[in-house]
């Protein structure tokens, strides 16, 4: 297959299960609302979305195909389910009978910190060791704790991607000083999450709206003020009335620092609060990068987008079923293998993996058929 045989045009994603979009606010700023708005406002089915609750902030709401993923014991443990039930089994429903077509993480914070436990045991588990977090790995080992986090993270949502579903992730937002090289200081909003969060989301998101009060100052009559009232000696005095309302930004303005996405055509002005606005937003900021006889089949070509994307996810499901098996036989082998000294394993299984696999390390051999047959015979012996 040469080079012209790989080169494709490309259409922008129209659904919105297409993309990875994030969402991110400060406590009680709306997150998990829009996600309820957004969803019903553009899918007719509650079963073509499912939210992936790493925290209770749901609770409150009316909401359909909530898994509650918190409830699964600690943090790591939560993790745990999360990868070898929910992803495990969206694949295997992608490659039979696909249902949800998009997912919302509430929230990506809380899905990192459990990941981040997760990573830790699974780390010590492996090697004996009791260290308490990925700065100790990182420190006290050739390994570096937070590249093992970002790793599999993306191993997951990855995962999920290919496998043929969106994600819209619901993140903290926290007002953060900034110093510049010369000195001087300034605040914004940003993501609440570290720099190894941000790698995982805000760096594969192709949407990013970030919801944040706007406070307007009032007189006693309701009319806007546009500077401060002054009192009987000329100095400022707070007004006793205000209004607040939530907005949405989806570019980054001289406050707040996280927003943008892969579209040219979105907004720079701040949005009032609105699952319509959001969906109207993100229909023409698609249909603003494509040319014109692409805008013309607009639902056509969503359709045949589907259509592909299912296939795709089909076909990578298959892979990841045959890659998952490989695993379990390797851990099985793995397990089998402890058994022995070293001097046992080099007398022993070495000559034989080689005849078998074709080399001593098998955990590089993704054969099953091999794999299986180098498990029974260090089962018998």
């Amino acid at each position: 297959m040469g080079l012209r045989d790989a080169v494709i045009d490309n259409v922008p994603k129209v659904a919105l299960h297409g993309i990875r979009s994030l969402i991110v606010g400060n406590y009680k700023s709306g997150k998990t609302r829009l996600w309820k708005e957004v969803t019903e406002l553009h899918y007719n089915n509650p079963d073509d979305y499912m939210l992936l609750s790493f925290e209770k902030g749901w609770e409150t709401w009316s909401l359909k195909n909530v898994v509650p993923i918190h409830t699964k014991g600690s943090p790591a443990d939560q993790w745990e389910y999360f990868r070898s039930v929910v992803v495990k089994d969206l694949v295997e429903e992608a490659r039979t009978n696909k249902i949800v077509k998009l997912l919302g993480v509430d929230t990506a914070d809380k899905a990192m910190s459990a990941a981040e436990e997760w990573v830790i045991r699974d780390f010590n588990k492996k090697n004996g060791s009791r260290y308490t977090s990925l700065k100790e790995i990182s420190d006290k080992t050739t390994d570096n704790g937070y590249t093992l986090l970002t790793a599999e993270m993306n191993k997951q949502f990855d995962t999920l991607e290919n496998s043929g579903y969106g994600t819209m992730s619901l993140a903290w937002s926290k007002e953060r000083e900034t110093t510049l090289r010369n000195g001087n200081k300034f605040t914004s909003i940003d993501m609440m999450m570290s720099a190894t969060g941000k790698k995982v989301f805000e760096s594969q998101a192709s949407l990013i709206c970030t919801l944040y009060n706007d406070t307007v100052i009032l007189d006693k009559d309701g009319n806007e003020l546009e500077e401060n009232i002054k009192d009987k000696k000329g100095r400022d005095k707070a007004s006793a009335f205000h209004e607040t309302q939530v907005m949405m930004l989806f570019r980054p303005n001289e406050f707040v620092s996280i927003g943008g996405g892969r579209y040219v055509n979105l907004p720079s002005e701040p949005v009032p609060y609105s699952s319509k606005e959001f969906m109207r937003i993100y229909e023409e900021a698609v249909k603003g990068q494509m040319d014109a006889e692409s805008k013309k089949n607009f639902v056509k070509i969503e359709e045949e987008q589907e259509a592909v994307q299912e296939q795709k996810a089909q076909e990578f499901a298959v892979q990841e079923e045959a890659k998952a098996s490989a695993d379990d036989l390797i851990t099985a082998i793995q397990t089998e293998v402890d058994r022995f000294t070293q001097s046992e394993k080099t007398e022993k299984i070495v000559p034989k993996f080689k005849e078998i696999l074709g080399v001593p390390n098998f955990r590089t051999i993704s054969d099953t058929e091999k794999l299986q047959e180098a498990l029974e015979f260090v089962k018998s012996i």
